[in-house]
């Protein structure tokens, strides 16, 4: 009996070893990380909007059924409501943002998940400064989340200081 388990582990570990060069080449890891491209293009699309007041080009960034969760918020607002939640501050807050140097870049992970299927993850991190009308200028550090599929973002999840 103490032959046949020595045997095995032998073996079984001769087996592990010879073969792991097959094993690595047949993995195939289908997931990445890009500063570049169309996703990428669509999020500077999207600030570039945001920061110019720019509503109906925004409004074109996001899908019909895109969804929009600031901080803690447990439940998503539509986009378009969003926007007009932007209008509004924007008339009180003045009309002068700047997004200084964002990093953006979008991942791609492979999932078996049906729920995730084709969508691609990006990621934003944006110091906006502000004017405000009168003269007053704020900064605020900014970390943004989209979902995006089919050229579009179909949710966002944007964490900031509200202060």
């Amino acid at each position: 009996m103490k032959q046949l388990v020595v045997f095995l582990f032998v073996s079984a570990t001769i087996y592990a070893c010879t073969n792991t060069s097959e094993k690595i080449n047949t993995v195939v890891n289908t997931s990445s990380c890009v500063k570049e491209g169309p996703e990428v293009d669509l999020m500077k699309k999207a600030l570039t909007a945001y920061c110019n007041g720019d509503w109906p080009t925004f409004a074109t960034c996001f899908s019909d059924s895109a969804l929009s969760y600031h901080n803690a918020d447990t439940v998503g607002t539509k986009m378009t409501d969003r926007i007009e939640m932007f209008k509004k501050q924007r008339e009180s807050l003045g009309e002068t943002v700047d997004p200084g140097n964002p990093n953006l870049e979008v991942v791609t992970v492979d999932s078996k998940n049906e729920r995730y299927k084709d969508y691609k993850w990006g990621h934003a991190w944006v110091r906006f400064t502000r004017t405000a009308k009168t003269g007053e200028k704020k900064s605020t550090l900014t970390f943004a989340s989209f979902a995006i599929k089919n050229g579009k973002i179909d949710w966002e999840q944007v964490i900031y200081d509200t202060k």
